[in-house]
């Protein structure tokens, strides 16, 4: 699995911070490579932000067909 993409959408109601930690670590271990910029939200979801999750899902489908 080493080498793996992957990316991250993070909701979080104040602060994503330790938890976008917490999942670097993880993959860092794991050997897996980001393949988008993180989408980090707080808060409501603003209209940016849901095309933002829609660009990651479309990257997401690319890397996969792959």
């Amino acid at each position: 699995m080493r080498g793996r993409p992957y990316e991250l959408y993070m909701h979080g109601n104040n602060d994503t911070t330790g938890a976008v930690r917490g999942v670097e670590t993880a993959t860092t271990g794991l050997g897996w490579e980001k393949a988008a910029q993180h989408v980090l939200v707080t808060g409501e979801p603003s209209k940016a932000d849901l095309e933002a999750c829609w660009e990651l899902g479309a990257t997401v489908a690319a890397t996969l067909a792959d």
